[in-house]
């Protein structure tokens, strides 16, 4: 999201920012159709349906970079158009899988948390949540002139695949518990992973 204005730069859109204007909306619309179904779906479940449409979108991506040369310009070069459009779709099923699920979840899990610490666990978890955005945002352009683009978006998926098999090991479910029961989960050895 931050610099989905330089990679649409990059690919050569006439008007970068207004093709990144629908990478927002694509975020919004995911946003507001998370809020409505998380609770009747569940946390742990959203997260395990929508990752393997981040992992796409990243693998797509990163199949889009390898077909462009980011020097060129895309005027009258349709492999270079195609691959364009290719990894702006791309980046759209990315974000709205980020939207419904990673998006939303992470700042929505204090139920995890026994009220005496609650406040601690919460302000632990949003600290994390905000240091890996930030070590995102500090490093993506430093990634993308040392891995080249396609490899880039390739480790980004594999961060998602490694994050995906930690929420399936070990991220409970809290869907139709109460705030006690919810909290309850982390006391178990498997941490209500079943």
């Amino acid at each position: 999201m931050y610099f989905s204005a330089t990679i649409f730069t990059m690919l050569g859109f006439p008007i970068p920012t207004l093709t990144s204007l629908v990478v927002a909306v694509t975020n919004f619309i995911f946003t507001l159709a998370a809020l409505f179904l998380i609770d009747r779906v569940g946390r742990r479940r959203i997260l395990l349906w929508s990752i393997p449409f981040m992992i796409a979108g990243l693998l797509l991506a990163a199949f889009g970079f390898s077909l462009v040369k980011l020097s060129l310009t895309t005027e009258g070069d349709s492999t270079a158009r195609s691959a364009a459009v290719t990894i702006l779709v791309s980046i759209m099923v990315y974000v709205a899988g980020y939207a419904l699920g990673l998006g939303n979840v992470p700042w929505m899990q204090s139920e995890l948390f026994a009220l005496s610490v609650r406040s601690l666990g919460s302000g632990i978890a949003t600290a994390t949540n905000w240091a890996a955005n930030f070590v995102i945002g500090l490093t993506f352009l430093l990634l993308m002139e040392a891995l080249t683009p396609t490899w880039t978006f390739v480790l980004y998926a594999v961060v998602c695949v490694v994050g995906y098999g930690l929420i399936w090991g070990f991220y409970p479910e809290t869907a139709g518990l109460s705030l006690e029961a919810a909290a309850s989960l982390l006391e178990d050895d498997n941490w209500g992973v079943r």
